[in-house]
């Protein structure tokens, strides 16, 4: 009653007392009710006092702007704290069929926009609501709007809706300006160079004071990209690492902003989901670990996603953006098929300050390959170079496992050797260090006694390889292939008898199976080329003389692709290659057969070309070449030594002691 009273004290006593006996009735229409002693000078967007924005009708009598929702306020404290709640707000009530609200929220949109009056009218499109909601959040993210402060200011508004039958007082559905001092709980918003544009009251929703316009909207876009994953070379359960960045091109630093970086696993030889035509999308990149949960961007028929990262926040201007660079860490990839094709997208929203869609970067991509292995059975493994190998660590069956290459007992080398287990160490391992299956590595320990593995001895004080060709060379007798292709089951003599050396040069042997007490000494001058199975009979037999047995010597021993057994004896004086007749550059759908060789192993460069096991599950520590000192080389051998009552040492080994 004091702000009524204070408000009419001009007026004279007849007319106050009419005035006072109405406020008792109703306090929210005499709040507003003005005379002509409540007008300000001038005009505020082209309108002076009591006429309306939209009609310039004169009506000096009205209530709110806008009607109160909670807690007796027209713009709830409680609810509306950020620009899309206002402009939520807004909306609608200019949605709204209520005259008041339609009218209000369109006055407040066209004096947020200082528009001289009439504006644009009660017929505000989309486009033009929208541009209003990009200003006020900018100015939100940049701290412009005080939502809670007091407004303090001569000039308020109101709605003419009501009539409370004073002259001058109507029923317009329209709002006005007057003059009226108020200090109360408001709403402020600044330019950016922090100048008061606009105010508006919270309890009644009346914009005060003379508008300075909300001005348009420093405009950002956000681009997303992966600029690095690794490693590349990558096999099942490999940990990988992506890093990435986001370009913000404009005049502001983004909004807070939500990120996303997505593994795609790709069936094998297609394309990731828009790999090629990524962008913005309102669908979200992945709901699969914890995604965005309004859509799957990167999945399809042929490609599963999840999420593996995700976080959020400002990104500043600059192009990559300084002060964020999202990053993924030890992301394990899964036990995933050879071939696989493991990619990762970067992903943000909303993507700039006019679209409130994610924006995808193109999805980076690399293939599962694999780390053959190889395994060394009943013997060593002698090496006057280095040895070098690799391990995978991955989960089987919610185990950590350790699968690798090794050897069932010594390993000696001249150089390191690196990641090579002795003593069947990478045999179903768990621990991933070194030492731990090196007991039988030549040395383990440095002069120090700290763990070294390798270098065991000079190349001058090696041990000697095996003099196996140069005694069959020195046998008297022997006979020629007499065809550059052969199977050698047509070449045998009976085992324990004198042995028959075979002599070629360049000799192709299609395979052979070698039945019981028959056995081959192949000795050729070039190249041996084996294409096909050289298999020993898998029946009883009775006697040491009754086991088969192959030897090949040669200059270098080629093997296809196609073999997968090799009962024999190797001994080049170059090379052994697994797998020598593959076009272009070796995969895993190349050479990818397992070869066993039954038999000792000797040459001066062993190529290990195949490509087989290492796979997913409980074949991840399955060898790609298998090479097995079985006894039965050595009985044949001591056979062959001991003719005629006469041992000759043929081949020697020195074998550590297995407990």
């Amino acid at each position: 009653m004091k702000e009524v009273v204070a408000t009419l004290r001009s007026v004279r006593l007849a007319y106050w007392v009419i005035l006072v006996l109405v406020s008792v009735a109703t306090f929210s229409v005499t709040y507003y009710r003005m005379t002509s002693a409540a007008c300000y000078s001038g005009t505020v967007l082209g309108r002076s006092c009591y006429r309306g924005y939209f009609t310039n009708a004169v009506d000096h009598g009205g209530t709110f702007v806008l009607p109160t929702i909670r807690n007796n306020q027209a713009i709830p404290a409680a609810t509306i704290n950020s620009a899309d709640a206002l402009y939520n707000l807004l909306r609608s009530a200019y949605n709204s069929s209520d005259p008041q609200k339609h009218s209000g929220a369109s006055f407040i949109y066209n004096t947020m926009k200082k528009n001289t009056a009439p504006g644009v009218g009660r017929n505000i499109s989309n486009a033009q609501w929208i541009d209003l909601r990009d200003s006020l959040r900018g100015l939100d993210q940049a701290g412009k709007i005080d939502w809670r402060a007091n407004v303090s200011v001569a000039i308020n508004s109101y709605w003419q809706g009501t009539d409370e039958g004073f002259p001058n007082d109507g029923k317009t559905n329209d709002d006005a300006y007057y003059e009226n001092f108020k200090n109360e709980t408001g709403i402020t918003i600044r330019d950016y160079n922090n100048n008061v544009v606009y105010q508006i009251l919270r309890r009644c929703a009346n914009p005060v004071g003379y508008p300075g316009g909300v001005p348009e909207p420093r405009n950002y876009t956000l681009t997303p990209h992966v600029d690095n994953i690794s490693p590349t070379a990558i096999e099942a359960g490999s940990k990988m690492t992506v890093t990435s960045s986001v370009d913000n091109v404009g005049q502001a630093n983004s909004q807070t902003t939500k990120w996303e970086i997505t593994q795609i696993n790709v069936n094998p030889g297609k394309q990731a989901p828009h790999e090629n035509n990524a962008g913005a999308n309102a669908l979200a990149p992945c709901q699969s670990g914890g995604g965005s949960a309004s859509g799957d961007y990167f999945k399809d028929g042929n490609s599963t996603c999840k999420n593996v990262k995700k976080g959020s926040g400002i990104f500043n201007l600059g192009a990559p953006s300084p002060n964020l660079k999202p990053q993924a860490n030890a992301i394990d990839i899964g036990d995933l098929p050879v071939g696989t094709r493991v990619c990762f997208a970067l992903s943000v929203q909303p993507h700039s300050n006019t679209d409130a869609r994610w924006m995808h970067s193109p999805p980076v991509c690399t293939v599962v390959g694999k780390k053959p292995k190889v395994q060394i059975w009943g013997g060593d493994i002698a090496v006057r170079g280095q040895i070098e190998t690799s391990t995978t660590v991955k989960n089987v069956g919610g185990s950590t496992k350790v699968f690798g290459s090794w050897v069932e007992y010594g390993a000696f080398s001249v150089g390191v050797n690196n990641r090579f287990a002795s003593g069947s160490g990478l045999n179903n391992q768990t621990n991933n260090t070194q030492a731990a299956w090196s007991k039988l590595t030549f040395a383990n320990v440095d002069e120090f006694g700290a763990s070294a593995f390798g270098n065991y001895t000079s190349a001058a004080n090696f041990r000697p390889a095996p003099g196996v060709a140069s005694y069959f060379a020195s046998l008297p007798n022997k006979q020629a292939v007499g065809g550059a292709s052969v199977d050698l089951s047509t070449l045998t003599f009976a085992t324990g008898a004198t042995p028959v050396v075979r002599t070629a040069g360049n000799l192709t042997i299609t395979g052979g199976a070698i039945p019981a007490g028959r056995s081959v000494v192949i000795m050729a001058t070039g190249t041996v080329t084996i294409t096909g199975n050289i298999t020993y009979t898998s029946g009883t037999l009775s006697s040491i003389r009754d086991i088969p047995q192959v030897v090949i010597i040669a200059n270098n021993i080629n093997i296809r692709d196609a073999v997968k057994q090799v009962d024999s004896w190797l001994v080049a004086a170059t090379t052994i290659n697994t797998c020598y007749n593959f076009a272009g550059s070796l995969n895993s759908n190349k050479c990818n057969n397992t070869l066993a060789v039954n038999g000792p192993v000797i040459t001066n460069h062993l190529i290990l070309n195949r490509t087989a096991g290492g796979d997913s599950g409980a074949q991840s520590g399955d060898p790609a070449e298998r090479f097995n000192l079985r006894p039965d080389a050595y009985l044949w051998a001591q056979l062959q030594a001991s003719g005629n009552n006469k041992a000759q040492t043929v081949y020697s080994t020195e074998l550590p002691p297995r407990f």
